[in-house]
């Protein structure tokens, strides 16, 4: 900057003395009397790096002097930002010192680029826009993340991943584990003269949790992990901290009496999307329907004509319902029952009964069975009992076995020589 002024000025004064010979203008008059841009302490402004050397940066910033980063400054900088600086880069720089008479022009580059971090900050907070931050340390009051050249905190409160942990030493230990990782935050205050910089992780999470809801359709596969168990169901967290239930009518082909025993807090699950409720912000799960239907797999197993032995699960005017597997009933109709036409089904069967049965129609698609005992000869149904006993005799004696104390080895004492 300097250089070019020089040439200028030397120009100028070269014309004035062919123009006027007894008009002559010293140089350095020239150059206070050209109208440079004064800086104020405290501006923000772009230079270009002039020179760099082992302890100062000099760097043109448009002004009647070239601005100097002391070796103060440069001693605290770090090493890695150092290398990347060559000459010619363009750099923002903050005013600490305006020269007064012969006095250095002197400014701050960490302190220029902490500036535009504030800038850049405090134009997120204006569009409530989320930005991803490193956790680099933590307290007791909450996280410290990292933006640009200057820190933020999240305090306790809006870290949605501590918010179920009361005890002290367990809050620590989640803090510790945030730490090296990133996290989604929104900005909600900014100071910078009181270099104050909140942020939180809750509130960036409701957003992202509200644009997943509207994301989210029904029969989409999503995986998930368990959260919290209920008698009627398991709750599942699919992410952005959207927490669906899957029903214990849900869970299986079979009948569940307790979730807990098909799973634990912890457990991963694939599920399907059942249903949205944006506004209550409610998700249902169906994990039943990505499970292959026992109908199907009874249809490939069994035919018309077979011969089943079921369990009476329910006993109605019209006939009983028999379960034939562990997922799969079907009706035994009164008409199909071996009994007179005016008794009644509660008379002959009861709830629990083990009976034999012909199949006599499958139909998988509606899942319904027909179910007969009128059809079961008296041959059969002999057959069948005999091999019930059998077989009951078969584990009565092995029961015995079991439970029969073994006999204790008779002691040998030795015989005494005579």
């Amino acid at each position: 900057m300097q250089n070019s002024f020089l040439m200028m000025a030397n120009t100028e004064a070269t014309n004035s003395t062919h123009n006027n010979s007894n008009d002559q203008t010293p140089f350095f008059e020239l150059i206070e009397e050209y109208d440079f841009p004064q800086p104020k302490r405290g501006d923000i402004v772009r230079g270009e790096i002039l020179r760099i050397d082992s302890d100062v940066v000099f760097i043109d910033i448009g002004s009647k002097r070239d601005a100097m980063v002391p070796h103060q400054e440069i001693a605290q900088l770090d090493d890695e930002f150092l290398r990347t600086l060559s000459t010619g880069d363009m750099v923002p720089v903050y005013i600490t010192r305006t020269p007064v008479g012969s006095e250095q022009l002197i400014v701050s580059l960490e302190r220029g680029l902490q500036e535009l971090d504030w800038e850049r900050a405090t134009k997120l907070q204006a569009e409530d826009a989320s930005v991803e931050l490193k956790v680099v340390n933590y307290n007791k009051g909450g996280l410290v993340v990292e933006f640009g050249r200057i820190q933020g905190f999240v305090p306790n409160s809006h870290i949605p991943a501590i918010q179920n942990v009361y005890s002290h030493d367990q809050r620590t230990s989640a803090k510790s584990k945030l730490v090296d990782s990133s996290l989604n935050l929104k900005i909600i205050e900014i100071d910078p003269a009181r270099e104050r910089f909140v942020l939180s992780a809750k509130s960036a999470q409701n957003e992202q949790r509200q644009e997943r809801l509207e994301a989210l359709s029904v029969g989409e596969r999503v995986t998930g992990q368990v959260v919290n168990m209920k008698p009627y169901g398991a709750f599942i967290d699919i992410g952005d901290g959207i927490v669906g239930l899957l029903h214990v009518s849900r869970m299986a082909w079979e009948h569940i009496d307790d979730p807990r025993d098909l799973f634990a807090v912890g457990d991963e699950v694939e599920v399907l999307i059942d249903k949205v409720v944006v506004e209550k912000e409610q998700v249902s799960l169906n994990r039943k329907a990505l499970l292959p239907s026992p109908w199907e797999t009874f249809e490939e197993q069994w035919s018309a004509g077979d011969l089943l032995e079921g369990e009476v699960t329910a006993v109605v005017d019209f006939g009983a319902f028999v379960r034939v597997t562990d997922s799969v009933e079907g009706l035994l109709h009164k008409n199909e029952m071996n009994i007179p036409s005016d008794t009644d089904p509660s008379d002959a069967l009861s709830e629990g009964d083990v009976i034999l049965v012909r199949l006599v129609q499958i139909d998988a698609a509606q899942e319904r069975l027909s179910l007969s005992t009128r059809r079961v000869t008296a041959a059969e149904e002999i057959s069948w009992m005999q091999t019930r006993r059998e077989e009951a005799s078969a584990i009565e004696t092995l029961d015995e076995a079991e439970i029969q104390p073994e006999e204790e080895p008779v002691s040998q004492e030795p015989v005494e020589e005579i």
